[in-house]
């Protein structure tokens, strides 16, 4: 007995698979001079998935041999974590003989991975056994589009909350206005210095909110927002300004005024910075240190991260040296502090800091980026090699066991790490090497490190992952 394959492949046979629509027109020589030549990927597979006929295309967009895909089930080429999801589809779609659209990643022959976008036909007569018609679309740039787009809005908002963070962080009262002289914000010491509000004070006029008086006159100050915004320079406070509170109380003040310019540099407002006038030199630096440190671990917060980054990259450059950023996330961090609550993770986490700062020399820096994420910035080093040496050493020393609040709590981490100039010659560029590394570095499972290199002509392309349990 012939088989489903040996049938469709014969002279005419696929018109008892495929539906006959103007059959009188088209034979199957040119039925299979369109398949052959279309510009999708189009492959015919049995009821368990075995490839019975391919396209040319379908072979181009995977890479392999056409020898290579006919008699193999196509599922084999589907990425890892989509295998499981799209089954479930597919199977569904075979018990109802439903047609199929999915998006999904598959591996081609050189072990990369692309997008596609699967169009699935169920076929079957009366004839003949069941069978699959697939449409194939390699979509990887549109999805790489997408990402692009994903990334700016995410980071357009981040940017938003990290300036919001900041503002709320300092130790300074900041307050702003539009041009008309009207409330558009207030920052977290504005709002006590004040005592008003941000939900109040919005859209009520400045004289109403930042209410200042001359110290020795006691006669109404000038506005320095207003005259910020007609000089379209920085103006400074009159020395001795009394602010007065909402509930009447009087602190002196001092700082200045600056005009707010749009993308056309165009006024549009004001900000006006000011602080408590008769704070301490202690308590001055205890709030300037909020501004620069987190307050958890006592590491360096990002905005002071990315200062001292700035600063590595140029002296790299100078130098002649390689500098490397390494992105840690803890592994399944969020487990641990389910099981044992939010203060043992706080605790965790600078368990965590400390072992991580061991591992560098005093003249590099730890962050703790957010949340169960870290930065390391290796400043002046000779080889990409330095870094991987400090990655293998910081998994070794995160994963021995933590003896917090009388438990022994294992973490692991996965790091990704980029080189300068190897990676990139910005923070931005090196930043998200590093992120990426770390995705493909969880994704080999935990506590582990991945580094792509993109080395200088003549040296031999560095790929690194490495498990160390």
């Amino acid at each position: 007995m012939r088989t489903l394959r040996t049938r469709i492949t014969d002279r005419g046979s696929i018109w008892s698979i495929l539906p006959k629509h103007q059959g009188d027109r088209l034979d199957y020589d040119n039925l299979k001079q369109l398949c052959d030549n279309f510009p999708l990927g189009i492959i015919l597979c049995d009821e368990s998935g075995r490839c019975l006929y391919s396209n040319q295309a379908y072979v181009n967009i995977l890479g392999y041999e056409p020898d290579e895909i006919i008699d193999k089930n196509w599922h084999t080429s589907l990425y890892i974590e989509d295998i499981a999801p799209f089954n479930m589809k597919w199977k569904q779609a075979l018990l109802n003989r439903t047609s199929l659209q999915d998006d999904v990643r598959l591996i081609k022959a050189d072990g990369t991975m692309i997008w596609v976008r699967l169009h699935a036909a169920m076929l079957e007569t009366g004839q003949y056994p069941f069978a699959s018609l697939l449409m194939v679309e390699d979509i990887s740039e549109r999805k790489a589009m997408e990402g692009v787009v994903q990334q700016m809005e995410n980071a357009l908002f981040d940017e938003k909350e990290r300036a919001q963070v900041t503002l709320d962080s300092i130790g300074d009262a900041v307050l702003a206005t539009d041009l008309a002289g009207n409330i558009t914000y207030l920052n977290l010491e504005a709002e006590r210095l004040t005592g008003w509000t941000r939900l109040q004070a919005v859209g009520k006029p400045l004289s109403g909110i930042f209410n200042i008086i001359d110290g020795e006159s006691r006669e109404t100050a000038p506005d320095p927002a207003n005259k910020a915004m007609q000089e379209n320079r920085t103006v400074e406070l009159a020395m001795g300004c009394i602010l007065i509170a909402q509930d009447g109380s009087e602190i002196e003040i001092e700082d200045s005024a600056a005009p707010i310019h749009n993308r056309d540099k165009q006024v549009t407002g004001a900000v006006i910075v000011f602080h408590n006038a008769t704070k301490s030199n202690v308590e001055m630096e205890k709030t300037n240190r909020l501004a620069w440190y987190d307050y958890l671990t006592g590491l360096p917060n990002l905005a002071l991260f990315n200062e001292r980054f700035s600063q590595s990259l140029g002296m790299a450059h100078r130098h002649d040296k390689r500098a490397a950023v390494l992105f840690l996330d803890m592994d399944n961090f969020k487990k641990a502090n389910d099981t044992f609550g939010h203060l043992t993770g706080d605790l965790l986490l600078k368990s965590v800091a400390e072992r991580v700062s061991e591992c560098i020399r005093a003249t590099d820096t730890v962050c703790r980026r957010s949340g169960d994420e870290f930065l390391v910035l290796l400043g002046e080093i000779d080889l990409a090699e330095d870094a991987i040496l400090v990655a293998r050493q910081i998994l070794s020393a995160v994963a021995a066991p933590h003896r917090v609040n009388n438990n022994d709590i294992t973490l692991t981490v996965s790091i990704g790490i980029g080189i300068y100039p190897d990676d990139g010659l910005d923070t931005t560029s090196l930043m998200t090497c590093a992120d990426q590394s770390m995705y493909l570095a969880k994704q080999h499972g935990p506590n582990q490190f991945h580094y792509s290199g993109s080395p200088h002509p003549g040296k031999s392309s560095l790929n690194v992952v490495r498990h160390l349990l």
